[in-house]
């Protein structure tokens, strides 16, 4: 995949040669400069019968897909997840794949909106939110919506200044393609904070979408990027009831101050992975298996 194009090539590669295969790896073109790094460092580690390293674009994996592996590892997102999986189940492959997803982050009338403001925040800007398991939206108890929209407000100026687009340390959308699908997002009417953005640089300000519902164009697909949709909800089980209507997401984030609340969330919801009172971290143990 583009957005960790390092890490999330190299993981995957870790755990399959200390089970003793041999590996072929394909990355994306879409990072030729990482992709050109990644090439010359593999190529000067293995030999190609033990790692093999392979660059193209859709032509070159449909091209691999012909061929018969034992094992496919795919990080990406859920069309090209479909491609594969079509492909592997004509010589019965096994396929591990990680798609990304709406994930939702719930945040009850007894959370802590200081800090769920801050971590929320924090989660979902990484990288500009291309981040697999970045919060796609929140699910917010009507009660404590507008205070917690106010904190998101003040850590955003926190972390990136008043002008984050001129904070050097603020990423770019990957290209100019998923650039114009975001700006196509954004509705101005619900904007609550940002929404501004670069043409040249193709950054998108942090920006907040409020008063919005499920049928909304932001929450018809996964954002991947800088926008933060807010969703009310007036009862757990309401919330519950729509997340599982919709498809499994990779991640579920829950801030509240009730354990039982938590609990009943992370039994009844399916999803990948997840936290209470935090987003990403459960990524950072060395505990855990993927």
């Amino acid at each position: 995949p583009w957005n960790y194009p390092v890490q999330l090539l190299l993981c995957p590669l870790v755990g399959a040669i200390s089970a003793g295969n041999c590996v072929l790896l394909k990355s994306s073109p879409l990072v030729p400069h990482v992709e050109a790094a990644l090439r010359d460092l593999i190529a000067e580690t293995f030999g190609p019968e033990y790692v093999a390293f392979v660059e193209g674009g859709g032509d070159v994996l449909d091209e691999l897909l012909k061929r018969r592996f034992d094992s496919i590892f795919f990080t990406g997102g859920s069309k090209y997840g479909r491609v594969v999986m079509e492909a592997a189940a004509k010589n019965l492959t096994p396929v591990t794949l990680e798609l990304g997803g709406k994930s939702p982050c719930i945040v009850d009338e007894t959370a802590d909106i200081t800090v769920s403001a801050r971590r929320i925040i924090w989660g979902k800007l990484l990288n500009a939110g291309q981040t697999c398991v970045a919060p796609d939206y929140v699910l917010a108890h009507e009660s404590i919506c507008d205070k917690l929209i106010e904190q998101m407000k003040k850590y955003i100026v926190g972390f990136y200044g008043e002008r984050p687009l001129q904070d050097g340390n603020y990423p770019k959308i990957i290209n100019e393609k998923h650039f114009r699908r975001l700006l196509g997002l954004i509705d101005k009417e619900k904007v609550v904070a940002g929404g501004n953005y670069n043409e040249e640089t193709m950054q998108i300000e942090p920006t907040v979408l409020d008063n919005v519902t499920f049928e909304d164009a932001v929450m018809q697909e996964e954002i991947f990027g800088p926008l933060l949709p807010i969703v009310t909800y007036d009862s757990i089980d309401e919330a519950i009831e729509k997340i599982n209507s919709m498809a499994h997401p990779l991640a579920v984030y829950v801030f509240t101050s009730k354990g039982r609340l938590a609990n009943k969330v992370m039994e009844r919801c399916d999803f990948g992975g997840g936290c209470i009172n935090d987003t990403l971290i459960h990524l950072a143990t060395s505990e855990m298996g993927f």
